[in-house]
């Protein structure tokens, strides 16, 4: 017995060919498998709160007169906290801001990210308390208190001296902190948590939480109520036995009216409303996920099953050339019981191998799931593998080991052993039916053709995307983001701040790193401001885009080609009286070359000169929007510096230089414009990988698959290939009979691959001449791997003779 085992097992070893190729495919497929079964899971999971069902958040819109969208997760402060003070069908409520700080008084002075919320945030998200108590919660009193409780992560890091040895939380209490020149003290600490709902892309890791009210400005309501931002949101709780109702009408009105005298006072006229809705917040945070995840578990399980009908016809193909030695052992008296148990084992042991790299392909993929969607989908943090998750995994590997085990002893029969010794594959085993295996022949050619191409299409299309010019020269640019206190509009206000940038251009042009400097309001890529513009009067004409304010000299410092008209100069920046757009915005507004020069409209607002078109700016994530150019108005004074090539400009070189014109300034946040672009590009790049990836895996899979299946039939069809020797038939006559046999195969695999690609590209038609050519690669490559793999294994059934 322990002999049969040893050979098994060697047997197992020695053949590499067959063991290696099953092993990397089975544990590819169970990995596959596992990750998406959690995540498919995790799509619908309940979030891990206290009545998760009845957590709901605020989405907030604004629309024109025809009732257009302009902008979702349109909310303001103000708005927000008079919903939240004012709602009556929710017994738990929290307006909450997402902003960034400065955290002075720090070597570093880090940029942290700060929730402005009130202190039932806590209660409704199940943080708890370590020590000392909640800020205070007075929306009336315009006396806020500088009061934050931060999480024990923070505390630990920068409330702790180096030297200081870590006690308890309470130790840290009444300690102060200054984020953008305000001191704040710590009057509580709260657990460090991945439970933290991901409302906006990096608040999970937000540390510093703030009462909501020092955020509002209640001396210009006006300009608060205009004020819509992405960042701001209200969530709270259902009361029990209730169903999400309409937000009250009365409710919505007063904001409306509110934001209407807002947009008279700041000459846009009346022309857009607001509107509030309660929706379920797991459908916020898990939304995504949930409408892909439906599709991935298909995906995977698809390919887990492909995987194990390919390894299945591999796996028979290879027990078939075991058949002689079987027959062998048993007419020397080895025991049928014991030759099966020795089987079974073997392929047992190759399942568990293949379960035990499954397994850690796995953890992997969970570990680089978590690393790469930490910005984007950040409670894919929350996924983990269990225990249990590997035994479940592992004990299914078993039962399929034992069935395909099962199905191979099916195929022979211990009758007859002397029948079998002299002619083994003379059709006394039992073979698979020849329609079984031209069909699953068909259809794996169908798959693999359909697959190959989408895959190969999503690696041009990625690529492509990758390629397409960005429209700038991010090299050697960076932007900075001042720390910024003033934004009053009066004329005095203006002038100073466009006094100070003026020094600081003058400055840093002189700093022999440094190679232009340019006014821009927001980062090129930032879509964050909208901008309502047309090419008549009448406002229900007008077409929302974005817009930039932008200095003289942006469109140079950053290479952006002009392709009519001129770049802004110093007298358009202070008349403010021109506007640029881009290739995507003249397409939509139906402007050229020759209408350099009209008038653009924008709300009530005094109309402005069309001065020029720029070429379009491009990223995977943002694409190619339309886009308007203002001259700046010196409200946010941010900067893009060009640095001379070859040098390298740190933070804290910058700040000396403004703090030499100005002590106050400071910088909240200094990016390198190419990083910027790197970030955005990331799932193009990631996507590219994995088109490349899935390239592989689907050649790899037809190969193994093809090789399997060609080599059964090869292998059923033997006896009739001999008899048509025996009776005079020329070994190519039967080699070109087996051509045609295969070509009409692979025809009707053409034929049913060829519907499913067309129905593909009429959902996909502005790719449809790139999918075609993906079409005809991917028939050129399983068309010869079909031949080269069958005329193989017929060529060595004719040696065999």
């Amino acid at each position: 017995m322990w002999n049969e085992q040893r050979s098994a097992f060697l047997a197992l070893l020695n053949n590499v060919r067959f063991t290696l190729p099953f092993v990397f495919l089975l544990a590819l497929a169970l990995a596959g498998g596992v990750l998406v079964s959690l995540i498919a899971w995790h799509a619908y999971a309940p979030l891990p709160y206290k009545d998760a069902n009845r957590i709901v958040w605020l989405q907030g819109s604004m629309a024109d007169q025809q009732g257009q969208p302009i902008m979702n997760k349109a909310l303001s402060n103000i708005a927000a906290q008079y919903i939240a003070d004012n709602t009556s069908q929710l017994d738990l409520v929290a307006p909450i801001f997402f902003a960034e700080s400065l955290l002075e008084r720090h070597r570093a002075q880090p940029r942290v990210n700060v929730a402005y919320t009130y202190s039932s945030y806590f209660e409704l998200f199940g943080l708890t308390l370590r020590a000392g108590r909640y800020f205070g919660q007075h929306p009336n009193d315009t006396r806020v208190k500088k009061e934050v409780v931060v999480s024990e992560c923070f505390a630990h890091r920068f409330l702790k001296k180096s030297d200081e040895p870590w006690r308890t939380a309470s130790d840290l209490l009444a300690r102060t902190i200054q984020l953008d020149k305000q001191t704040y003290h710590v009057v509580g600490i709260v657990e460090c948590s991945e439970r933290i709902p991901q409302l906006k892309s990096a608040n999970h890791q937000t540390d510093i939480f703030i009462n909501f009210t020092g955020v509002v400005d209640r001396e210009k309501p006006l300009s608060e109520h205009l004020s819509v931002r992405h960042e701001t949101f209200v969530v709270g709780r259902l009361k029990a036995g209730t169903l999400i109702k309409p937000v009250a009408k009365d409710v919505v009105a007063h904001l409306n009216k509110k934001f209407s005298e807002g947009l008279v006072s700041m000459g846009h006229g009346k022309g857009m409303q607001l509107s509030f809705e309660y929706q379920p917040l797991k459908g916020l945070i898990k939304g995504e996920i949930q409408s892909i995840g439906n599709w991935l578990l298909l995906g995977g399980l698809a390919l887990l099953f492909i995987t194990l009908v390919n390894l299945f016809v591999y796996y028979l193909l290879d027990f078939k050339k075991q058949q002689t030695e079987l027959a062998l052992k048993v007419t020397l008296g080895a025991k049928e019981g014991v030759l099966r148990k020795a089987h079974y084992r073997q392929l047992g042991t190759v399942f568990l191998v293949s379960a035990m790299g499954a397994i850690l392909l796995s953890e992997f993929g969970i570990a680089m799931i978590r690393v790469l969607s930490a910005d984007t989908y950040a409670h894919m943090n929350w996924l983990h593998l269990y225990w249990w998750h590997h035994l479940i995994m592992i004990a299914i590997a078993l039962a399929v080991s034992f069935g395909f085990a099962h199905c191979g002893f099916a195929q022979l029969s211990f009758f007859r052993l002397h029948n079998q010794l002299q002619g083994s594959g003379k059709g006394q085993a039992k073979q698979l039916p020849v329609w079984l295996s031209s069909s699953v022949l068909v259809i794996q050619l169908s798959v693999g053709l359909v697959v190959l191409c989408l895959s190969f299409w999503l690696f041009v299309y990625f690529a492509n995307r990758l390629f397409v010019p960005t429209g700038l020269d991010p090299s050697g640019v960076m932007f900075v983001e001042r720390q910024q206190y003033s934004w009053g509009q009066s004329s005095t206000e203006v002038s100073a701040r466009k006094q100070v940038f003026l020094a600081n251009q003058r400055a840093l042009l002189a700093h022999p790193k440094v190679e232009a400097v340019a006014l821009s309001a927001i980062a090129p890529f930032n879509t964050s401001y909208v901008a309502r513009v047309g090419t008549t009067p009448k406002s229900a004409e007008h077409i929302a885009m974005n817009s930039q304010l932008v200095g003289a000299g942006y469109f140079d410092l950053l290479s952006m080609q002009l392709l009519a008209g001129r770049d802004f100069n110093q007298q358009d920046i202070d008349a403010r009286n021109g506007a640029i757009i881009n290739r995507t915005a003249a397409h939509l507004l139906a402007l050229g070359e020759t209408d350099i020069g009209k008038w653009i409209y924008q709300g009530n607002q005094a109309p402005v000169r069309l001065l020029g078109i720029v070429d379009n700016i491009f990223t995977h994530k943002t694409g190619a929007p339309a886009t308007v150019y203002f001259p700046h108005n010196y409200y946010e004074t941010n900067l893009l510096i060009k640095l001379r090539a070859g040098h390298v400009m740190r933070k804290e070189e910058v700040v000396h230089v403004l703090k030499r014109q100005e002590i106050t300034q400071n910088i909240s946040r200094f990016d390198a414009l190419a990083s910027q672009v790197a970030e955005l590009n990331k799932s193009a790049k990631l996507s590219l990988f994995g088109g490349v990836g899935l390239c592989f895996l689907i050649i790899v899979q037809v190969v193994v698959g093809l090789y399997g299946l060609l080599g059964n039939l090869a292998h059923s069809e033997r006896p009739v290939l001999r008899i048509k020797q025996q009776l005079g038939a020329k070994g190519k006559h039967l080699m070109r009979e087996q051509v045609l046999l295969r070509l009409r195969h692979f025809l009707l695999a053409t034929l049913m691959a060829t519907s499913v690609i067309l129905m593909v590209a009429s959902v996909i038609s502005n790719t449809v001449p790139i999918l075609l050519i993906c079409y005809l690669l991917a028939l050129l490559i399983i068309f010869s791997l079909l031949f080269f793999i069958d005329i193989h294994h017929v060529y060595r059934q004719f040696k065999k003779d």
